[in-house]
C-alpha cells in the first residue's frame, strides 16, 4: 500500500556516486508527501532523512564529468519511465516495471541525465517521516 509519495523538488542530495553498473542518488533530506495518515498524524508535507534512489545498469552523463559536485537541493527533475510514460512524484516504494530516463538540475547549476534498466527506492534507515515546519 502506497502511503507516502518522493516529491523530487526542493529535496536535498548528499552524495551521487557509481555501484557496480549502477548509479546511486542518496538524499539527506527527501522531500515526501504522505498520502494516508495514522491516526493524530499531523501534516502532509515533510522529509525523510536518509533515502537511496538506485538505478541499475544505469548509463549517465554530467556535465562537468564530475558526479561529486551533483549535490544540494533539486531545482527540477524529469522522470520518464518505459512503461508508463512521465511522473512528477514516485509512490514509496518503489520500483520500477522496466527502464527509466532521469534529468536532474540542481540549484547548483549542475545536471545529471540517467538511463537505467531500472530503479528503484531503498530506505536504509526505514522510512522516517518528519513533518515539515515551514509556514
Amino acid at each position: 500500500m502506497v502511503m507516502h509519495e518522493l516529491v523530487f523538488a526542493d529535496s536535498e542530495v548528499a552524495a551521487v556516486g557509481a555501484r557496480g553498473d549502477g548509479l546511486c542518488l542518496r538524499f539527506s533530506a527527501a522531500h515526501v508527501r504522505r498520502l494516508a495518515h495514522p491516526a493524530g498524524a499531523g501534516g502532509d508535507e515533510g522529509y525523510v532523512p536518509a533515502l537511496e534512489l538506485h538505478f541499475d545498469r544505469a548509463r549517465w552523463e554530467d556535465d562537468g564529468g564530475l558526479l561529486a559536485a551533483c549535490i544540494g537541493p533539486l531545482a527540477q527533475v524529469q522522470w520518464r519511465e518505459e512503461e508508463t510514460g512521465p511522473r512528477r512524484s514516485l509512490p514509496l516504494p518503489y520500483a520500477s516495471a522496466g527502464a527509466v530516463e532521469a534529468h536532474f538540475e540542481f540549484r547548483n547549476g549542475e545536471r545529471l541525465a540517467v538511463r537505467a534498466a531500472s530503479a528503484h527506492v531503498e530506505a536504509p534507515d526505514g522510512l522516517r517521516f518528519l513533518e515539515s515546519l515551514a509556514c
